[in-house]
């Protein structure tokens, strides 16, 4: 959840840009959609008046790009931003998440691949370990398969469970999201408090 800040008293330019672009990205990581996204939110989260964003950022396209290139090198909002895309995929293609996620025989050997192939998902895999791996304190892929192995099955029962039984009374796919990531943000440590400026 992203908090919401009082008023900052005015800082150094490049102090209140490095605020506002955390406020995005964060807002971006809960929201999952860029055209929820706006810059009067932004500013309320960041703690200053809506001028003071289009300041350093004429649009909200401006914006959304540092957000990118700035959650891009923070690992934790990355992989949040991961786990969201994961479950909108998902929801939005239930066959072909079946397909890709549930089908049975769907190895090397039952597509007829030689039996040393990798596994056709064993790239995406990869890429989900090394995720939780930059989020630890000291990147270990040791340490990071098994809470990339209990994230996936989370992530997975969640969206399985809501396509095969869409009329339960599922709770928030955000409230969801936050506690299948509580093992990797409990392993990630405390992060950066922001600072207030002065």
């Amino acid at each position: 959840m992203i908090a919401i800040r009082g008023r900052r008293r005015r800082g150094t330019g490049h102090e209140l840009r490095e605020v506002v672009v955390r406020a995005a990205t964060d807002l971006l990581a809960q929201l999952g959609d860029v055209d929820a996204l706006t810059m009067r939110a932004v500013a309320t989260a960041s703690g200053v008046t809506p001028p003071s964003v289009y300041r350093h950022f004429p649009d909200k396209e401006t914006l959304v790009q540092a957000a990118a290139a700035s959650a891009g090198e923070r690992p934790l909002p990355r992989l949040e931003a991961m786990t969201r895309a994961y479950l909108r995929f998902g929801q939005e293609h239930p066959g072909h998440y079946h397909v890709l996620f549930s089908a049975t025989n769907a190895g090397p050997t039952g597509l007829g691949l030689h039996p040393d192939a990798d596994h056709p998902g064993a790239a995406s895999h990869r890429r989900l370990v090394e995720a939780v791996s930059a989020c630890l304190p000291a990147p270990d892929s040791a340490t990071a398969l098994p809470l990339a192995t209990e994230l996936w099955a989370s992530l997975h029962g969640i969206v399985d469970l809501r396509i095969t039984k869409p009329d339960m009374p599922w709770p928030d796919p955000d409230v969801l999201i936050d506690a299948a990531l509580a093992a990797v943000r409990t392993a990630a440590g405390p992060g950066p408090q922001p600072t207030e400026l002065l």
